[in-house]
């Protein structure tokens, strides 16, 4: 996954997260746990499948763009599978 977050008054940012690192069972029970605290009901093996259907979509789709907007003032962000 990659995000690149262009500004016209601040820093420009590129993070490129791997997606076998970011998509497994630890950070699957803490995004299920943060969810719960925010009134989401969602359990860690609901998140589990999640991950692994994201995964599934990375290797079919390596390029896909999942956001890309730019603001009317400059401001440019970029997020790809």
């Amino acid at each position: 996954m990659l995000i690149k977050v262009r500004s016209t008054d601040g820093p420009n940012l590129t993070i490129p997260l791997p997606t076998g690192l970011f998509c497994n069972r630890l950070t699957a029970g803490i995004a299920a746990k943060a969810m719960q605290q925010n009134g989401v009901d969602a359990t860690p093996e609901q998140m589990v499948r999640f991950f692994k259907a994201v995964r599934q979509c990375k290797r079919r789709h390596p390029d896909w763009v999942m956001v890309e907007v730019q603001s009317a003032d400059g401001d440019y962000v970029y997020v790809k599978l």
